[in-house]
């Protein structure tokens, strides 16, 4: 197997890794929507940046991003973002809500005007009396030097960076997510990173088949009649179909790709009694030929897995931008057709 050979074999152990990581992201993307996990780690940051609890809940329940929940704030149906001018401006309000509940001693609504003065007066106060969320936003405040609008933006670029650390958060999260989805799909599948590229190794037929497809799909940001949502940051496939993109990485299997438990394939009626095999009978028998196997075949057959889980942590937007990659070269080194023959009869004669 030449460097055509090698190159090829690498296209279609990314090219797995892809539609792999492609399938895992949008169970992922489909579990964060069902659990609502994008507003939990939104909660979790709002709470650190904004400390105190009266405060938070205020905040929540301003009218600016009240509207941004589809249930009563702080409950399950939490939004996945907020935007900065929302947050800061109803923020600024509950600021000023609490320092006149400190100057006059009562429960009033806040002053009725909200210039620079009045502003930067009540994080004054706040401050005094402890509250942390004053004290950081005190300092960008004078930094505007009695700008009102410089000093919103600078508020909003505070809270725009507590966001970013709140979507790194969630990226480290998912991250690890990735990683257990990845294994749960790698043993139920059978998708063993080792046992792949053996095959590759030794299949010209497959590495051909497996670079065409995948150049076909850099090509066209097509897989099996579904258009992937390819922009410059990710590469995600809808969950709806899901079930068409299991059925194209299906073909491969036909065409050689070791994936799957072939203890599991259908038998074909010329086998004594497969017309009275039953489901139960069959699982109950690939279960017997798997537990007899070697110890050895199952360490080697972890580290597979293993092996294709972390792959498929890396996210498929990693995965794609190799791919592309590698398909380049791919298509670089070919040598071009040749040129029709120009030679006319008469010149020929």
């Amino acid at each position: 197997m030449g460097f055509a050979g090698l190159l090829e074999a690498a296209i279609g152990l990314v090219f797995v890794y892809t539609l792999l990581s492609l399938f895992c992201s949008a169970l992922n993307e489909f579990l964060a929507q069902y659990t609502r996990r994008r507003g939990e780690f939104l909660r979790d940051g709002l709470v650190q940046l904004v400390g105190d609890r009266w405060m938070y809940l205020r905040t929540i329940n301003h009218p600016l991003v009240a509207v941004m929940y589809r249930d009563v704030p702080g409950k399950p149906q939490t939004p996945s973002y907020i935007p900065a001018g929302s947050f800061v401006s109803a923020l600024l309000d509950v600021v000023m809500l609490k320092a006149s509940q400190l100057t006059a001693g009562a429960g009033g609504p806040a002053e009725a005007r909200r210039g620079f003065a009045e502003i930067r007066a009540a994080l004054v106060t706040c401050k005094a009396a402890g509250y942390a969320v004053a004290d950081a936003m005190l300092p960008l405040v004078d930094a505007a030097q009695g700008d009102l609008t410089r000093a919103l933006g600078n508020l909003e670029a505070w809270y725009g960076h507590m966001m970013e650390r709140v979507s790194g958060w969630y990226k480290r999260h998912t991250v690890r997510v990735l990683f257990i989805i990845g294994l749960a799909v790698s043993a139920l599948f059978n998708v063993d990173t080792v046992q792949i590229a053996t095959e590759l190794a030794r299949s010209a037929g497959l590495r051909r088949s497996l670079a065409d497809a995948a150049q076909a799909v850099v090509e066209t940001k097509r897989f099996n009649g579904i258009a992937l949502d390819v922009t410059d940051a990710d590469v995600k496939v809808a969950y709806d179909d899901l079930a068409r993109f299991a059925t194209g990485v299906a073909q491969f299997e036909r065409q050689g790709l070791p994936v799957g438990f072939s203890c599991l394939a259908p038998r074909t009626v010329a086998e004594p009694g497969s017309a009275n095999t039953t489901l139960a009978t069959t699982l109950k028998d690939c279960w017997y030929r798997t537990r007899d196997a070697s110890g050895g075949y199952w360490v080697v057959k972890l580290v597979g897995w293993l092996i294709t889980a972390v792959a498929v942590s890396f996210g498929a937007p990693f995965w794609f931008d190799l791919l592309n990659k590698l398909v380049n070269v791919r298509a670089a080194g070919r040598k071009p057709a040749p040129p029709p023959s120009t030679v006319t009869d008469g010149a020929a004669r």
